[in-house]
């Protein structure tokens, strides 16, 4: 005899609310609870988030921003669980517009947290669903949502909202890169003058993830400001550009940042990280992106460095598999839903 359907459990009634200034206390101790969590399993987290005191510095941004919209969810006179999401509005032509849809909601990883005892489907739920229907009556359609990685329950309560994974943060240690695959390249570290190298190799990697599965566009509304930040960057010298050359012809690159996109849960202090990772077409594959890396780290190493952080696309059948392989660990995802505009009009 089979077993019947299992009956699902109740949940005490919850009951959503704008965010108030009030509830910054609360909402720091949900996540400092949940950072404490992730450190278990995630490495190279910052430790002093454990402590309510420095989430609270790290989340009371959102309180204040004009652009964030907040939401707190309670259940029998108890905080649950609380969500933030700010809108991004910039121009076409601004360079984040390479990284983040304009017109968009970015939910951050501190901008968000349950309480331990509750279910992280339905607070997730009832938080987003009141928050959505104001994003979307305003216009904005394409939500993204950042999680830590390998908690079953969080991630499965944003897939069930239609979010699916979109990018990836990973960090490493600035540990040797033990490798055989290592192509023989000259690397040297590029200066303003080798803007049109660096310019091209950037653009190499934007028609790589052009191409399928990631289907990246390729913005060029954007060269202007991405070619000038760029040239900043190398004319101020702060951090290096390497670029690889076999036999004269640049062939791949690594730029640094500080402190570049590096979520703000991993220990920033000694973390250094790393823009654009890029293999020329025709040498992807050939261990230039070792030998690189294998540079690229020995430096990060002796300027004092202790980890790199880097994003990239989940689905990349190479840079995924070559980061990973390279003892890069993830510690955030970022999800991301785009609602059929047509709720706007056909009702």
């Amino acid at each position: 005899m089979f077993p019947g359907p299992e009956v699902p459990k109740m949940v005490a009634s919850l009951t959503v609310r704008p965010a108030r200034a009030g509830d910054l206390d609360a909402a720091a101790s949900l996540f400092a609870a949940r950072h404490r969590h992730d450190r278990t399993r995630i490495p190279h987290l910052e430790p002093r988030l454990e402590e309510p005191a420095a989430a609270r510095e790290l989340i009371r941004p959102l309180f204040e921003n004009p652009r964030a919209h907040g939401a707190v969810a309670e259940s029998g006179g108890s905080v649950a669980g609380f969500l933030f999401g700010e809108e991004m509005l910039f121009a076409p032509s601004d360079m984040a517009s390479l990284f983040i849809p304009p017109h968009s909601i970015s939910m951050p990883i501190e901008g968000h947290a349950v309480a331990e005892r509750q279910d992280a489907t339905d607070v997730y739920r009832a938080l987003y669903g009141f928050l959505a229907s104001r994003w979307v009556a305003n216009g904005f359609f394409i939500h993204r949502c950042a999680i830590p990685p390998g908690d079953d329950q969080v991630q499965e309560a944003w897939v069930s909202l239609g979010f699916g994974r979109y990018l990836t943060a990973a960090t490493r240690p600035t540990s040797p890169v033990e490798r055989q695959n290592v192509a023989a390249i000259e690397v040297q570290r590029a200066s303003p003058e080798d803007i049109d190298v660096v310019a091209e190799l950037a653009e190499c990697l934007g028609r790589w993830h052009w191409q399928a599965p990631m289907f990246w566009p390729v913005l060029h509304a954007t060269d202007a400001a991405t070619r000038e930040f760029n040239l900043g960057q190398l004319r101020s010298g702060d951090l290096p550009f390497f670029v690889g050359y076999q036999d004269g012809t640049p062939t791949g690159m690594q730029t640094f940042l500080r402190p570049g996109f590096t979520p703000p849960v991993v220990a920033r202090d000694g973390d250094v990280y790393l823009f654009e990772g890029v293999v020329s077409d025709g040498a992807r594959g050939g261990g230039v992106g070792s030998a690189l890396l294998r540079h690229s780290m020995d430096w990060a190493r002796n300027a004092g460095y202790e980890s790199c952080t880097l994003h990239f696309a989940p689905g990349n059948p190479s840079g995924a598999p070559f980061w990973l392989g390279h003892g890069f660990v993830p510690v955030e995802h970022t999800m991301e839903r785009r609602v059929d505009e047509r709720v706007a009009w056909a009702r």
